[in-house]
């Protein structure tokens, strides 16, 4: 930061000028004394024209530390921005591998069920087979059966007939 002494060039003209103003008054030379009062004044505006300076100085680093905390504060939005957007994407992708993950457990699950579903439907058919084959084997043993019982009902009556055509 600046100085805020005042500079030595004003004092030294006060100085200069109150040393003229008293010389006069003790010489009782007013031209020196006015002479004193013009210097004096002088060295009081080139004082009050630093002190300014200075001032101006002082609020302009102060304008500049207020724009660079203002662009920190910005800057530190931005970066809290860009961690919520980082993040959020983050979530987001974390939910899309949590939906792809359902959704190959449900079809996991329906695979799971169609193939179960497969199973029971072939056990059926392996049950309806099996029955159907007993009962094609007992049809055909009936049917053999029923056969013998035909040929000799056949040969029964056919000796009954000799027997008849004998008598």
């Amino acid at each position: 930061m600046s100085d805020t002494t005042p500079p030595a060039g004003g004092l030294f003209e006060k100085l200069k000028g109150k040393a003229k103003q008293v010389i006069g008054s003790a010489t009782n030379n007013p031209d020196l004394s006015a002479e004193g009062h013009l210097q004096e004044a002088a060295g009081n505006a080139a004082a009050e024209a630093k002190s300014q300076e200075v001032k101006a100085a002082q609020k302009e680093e102060a304008a500049e530390v207020d724009a660079a905390l203002a662009d920190n504060t910005i800057e530190a939005q931005r970066l809290e921005t860009e961690q919520a957007a980082r993040e959020r994407e983050a979530e987001l992708q974390r939910e899309r591998e949590r939906a792809e993950q359902q959704v190959e457990s449900r079809i996991d699950q329906q695979e799971i069920a169609v193939e179960q579903q497969a199973d029971r439907e072939q056990t059926a058919a392996a049950r309806a087979n099996a029955e159907a084959t007993q009962d094609r084997i007992a049809a055909e043993r009936d049917a053999s059966r029923i056969e013998d019982l035909a040929k000799k009902a056949k040969a029964d009556a056919a000796a009954l007939n000799d027997q008849d055509q004998a008598r």
